[in-house]
Order: C-alpha cells, then structure tokens, then sequence
C-alpha cells in the first residue's frame, strides 16, 4: 500500500499543475485543487470499506483471484505504457519538448474548476488497488478508514510540501518551483515510463504471487 500513496504522491502531472497554480494570479487554487484531490481520495476508500467490506479477500477466495487476475493484466497494460512513453522521449524522438496546452492554461483556472479537476486528476486505479490492500488486512471497518487516511496523507503529501513552501518562503519558492517544472516539461516521458515499469512488475508480481498461495 505503501508504494502506492508514493507513486500518487509523485505524479508528475499533478506536481506540475499545483506549480503552475501557485505561480499564477490565483494561488489559492492550488488550495482548493489539493482540497479536490484529498475528499476524491479518501471518499473512494470509504465506499470500498463499506461497500466492498463484507466480501471475502482472505487467499483463494474468488474475489481475490479476480482480483490478482486484473493485477496481472494492469502489469500488462503498464508495461506497454511505459514503452510508449519511452518512445516518445524528446532524444529518441529527435523533436523538442512543447510545453502542453494544458500547462499554460490551469493557472486561469476558477476556484471550483480547480476543486473539481483536483477530485479528478487522482489515480482511480491506484486508488482503488490501495482501498483492496486495505481490506485483505481484515482490519475493523474504523481501523481501515484510518489506514487509507494514511494512504491519503501520502498521496497528498508532496503537494501539500510544495503549497507549504510556496507560502512560507515565497521568494525561494518561486524560484525552485519554476527549475521543478521545467525539469518535469523536459523530463515527462522518460519519469512516466520509469514509473509504469516499477508499478508494472509491483502490480504483476502481487497478482502472480496471489494466484500461486
């Protein structure tokens, strides 16, 4: 699970947004973004805890071999992912990195446009592998809403870093913030495709070793 809340923690596209929103004109609407990824977070977890809880995720059950199954295949995908990416790196492409329209275009964001993108951008997927691993811990329905509220705090933790660094020393910030995003701009497709590959064999590996108990 732990893996997880990092890889959410670190995606590149919503470290890159909340950097845009505090260099522009509203930044408070990294605020209100990490505020929509935060309920979006922990409201899915709560609906697995109590929708999902009473099904059996102990080893052999049939919703856990469901389950591995689908970790196996979401391995597959990521696997093909990352060597998409990694073909449309800038330096096998020979073309140079565009910064995308979206970039430009979040800053003038409305604060509930904000919210709302922010409740979106999160990883589903990801998301909801975590409220899973969650369940499998035959923990008390209390006892998971607080683990995945961990697992929130982490995926929110790198964003929330950076809005506290924006805000406590806005001088420096502006300064580091701005390197970060263009390193993210030149540097998108290759991070992209070293992450699928790390959740590619976390996800397969986990399903492999589900089927195999």
């Amino acid at each position: 699970m732990l893996p997880l809340g990092v890889v959410c923690a670190l995606s590149p596209w919503a470290i890159v947004a909340v950097i845009l929103m505090l260099a522009s004109d509203r930044p408070t609407n990294a605020v209100a973004w990490l505020a929509g990824w935060t309920l979006s977070t922990i409201a899915i977890g709560v609906v697995i805890v109590f929708f999902l809880g009473g099904y059996d995720f102990s080893p052999k059950s049939t919703p856990t071999a469901v389950a591995c199954v689908v970790q196996v295949l979401l391995g597959v995908l990521l696997f093909i992912a990352a060597a998409r990416f990694w073909a449309r790196r800038p330096a096998r492409t020979g073309k140079p990195r565009k910064e995308p329209g979206w970039m430009t275009r979040i800053g003038t964001l409305h604060p509930l446009w904000a919210f709302l993108i922010g409740a979106f951008w999160i990883n589903t997927t990801l998301v909801i592998a975590a409220g899973v691993d969650t369940l499998r811990a035959n923990l008390s329905r209390g006892e998971s809403i607080a683990v995945f509220g961990v697992f929130t705090l982490i995926t929110m933790s790198v964003q929330g870093t950076l809005i506290l660094y924006a805000y406590v020393l806005p001088k420096h910030a502006s300064i580091g913030l701005q390197r970060i995003r263009e390193w993210i701009a030149r540097n998108q497709e290759p991070a992209l495709a070293v992450v699928a590959v790390l959740l590619a064999i976390w996800f397969a590996g986990k399903g492999i070793r589900g089927l195999r108990a």
